[in-house]
């Protein structure tokens, strides 16, 4: 396992790693090879790496963007981050731009292929029509319900549901 040239460690189980693995010491640095487990340096604190930004005096962190999810009946919850193409059988064809398609399970048969297209926007998410048959409803939190006109975008907030022809998706932010 280790020999006597400084190059290993003879205690049972220790496991010398690979030369140039592990950086070697400073001289300065006050310890030796056998310090494991021991502060570098007597013990204080070492400054932040380079790569940090300094601090700002006042400075607000940035707040995570708002989470947002579709609840279909039957519980499947889908997240959405970035723009989500929903239908029966969703084509990235008929939208420009990167998007992820999700497959609904219709069983009345009132979901197009390509739906509609939804998206985070702030404190909302943007619903937009597809030229789907049946047509997107946006029912508000309150009751109030808005149709979406063909190709055109709606908005909802957190606690309303989104009707994709009969299908009702309830629209939450997490």
């Amino acid at each position: 396992m280790g020999t006597s040239d400084g190059a290993g460690d003879d205690r049972p189980g220790f496991i010398v790693p690979p030369p140039g693995l592990i950086p070697a010491r400073r001289p300065d640095d006050g310890g030796d090879a056998r310090d494991v487990g021991r502060p570098i340096g007597g013990g204080a604190p070492s400054p932040l790496p380079s790569f940090l930004p300094p601090a700002v005096p006042g400075a607000v962190p940035p707040q995570p963007a708002p989470v947002w999810r579709l609840t279909a009946p039957g519980g499947t919850r889908i997240p959405v981050t970035a723009t989500v193409l929903l239908g029966r059988n969703p084509s990235a064809a008929v939208h420009p731009g990167p998007a992820e398609l999700v497959v609904l399970d219709d069983p009345t048969s009132t979901v197009s292929k390509t739906h509609a297209a939804v998206r985070p926007a702030g404190d909302e998410l943007e619903i937009t029509d597809l030229h789907s048959t049946n047509g997107v409803t946006v029912v508000s939190a309150g009751g109030a319900a808005t149709r979406v006109p063909p190709g055109t975008t709606g908005r909802i907030g957190s606690g309303g549901r989104l009707l994709l022809g009969d299908l009702a998706l309830l629209v939450e932010r997490a």
